[in-house]
């Protein structure tokens, strides 16, 4: 039995673009680095921690809720 050897496949090019030039471009185009998400995690964390004791504050000096602590305070 001889080996049959399989007809050689010759591919066109499917893009007119070279590997450097998309290798440049996924450069380009790349995502932050994991640092850079933790870091900007890390300020939005920092930013709204700001924001919810400025909030706490703000609801602290409130008539209403001033009133609402004494009556806990008395034991109502």
């Amino acid at each position: 039995m001889a080996a049959q050897s399989a007809p050689k496949v010759v591919l066109k090019s499917t893009t007119k673009m070279s590997l450097n030039e998309r290798f440049t471009n996924m450069l380009k185009n790349k995502q932050p680095t994991p640092v850079n998400i933790r870091a900007s995690m890390q300020q939005q964390q920092q930013l709204a921690s700001a924001r919810n004791r400025r909030l706490a504050q703000q609801m602290e000096n409130r008539p209403s809720v001033q009133a609402a602590l004494k009556l806990k305070q008395v034991g109502v």
